[in-house]
């Protein structure tokens, strides 16, 4: 979806990237770091976060988007 944040593995490093951008956030050689990055990036904007392996396959999918009370 737009505007969700994706962690995923490229040319050696792990990158973050807004969905919609054409470039990265931020890339770094260590994925625990890069996923954490993540994390809060999609906690600040309020979106879903995603999650490669090195393979490409989904890993973990969360969403920060606010929800009503009473709303899913």
């Amino acid at each position: 979806m737009d505007g969700d944040v994706e962690t995923f593995h490229e040319n050696g490093l792990w990158k973050n990237k807004i969905d919609g951008h054409q470039r990265a956030s931020n890339t770094f050689k260590d994925c625990v770091l890069a996923v954490k990055t993540g994390r809060h990036m999609a906690k600040a904007r309020r979106v879903g976060h995603r999650v490669r392996d090195e393979r490409g396959s989904l890993i973990s999918h969360d969403d920060y988007r606010t929800r009503h009370k009473g709303l899913r």
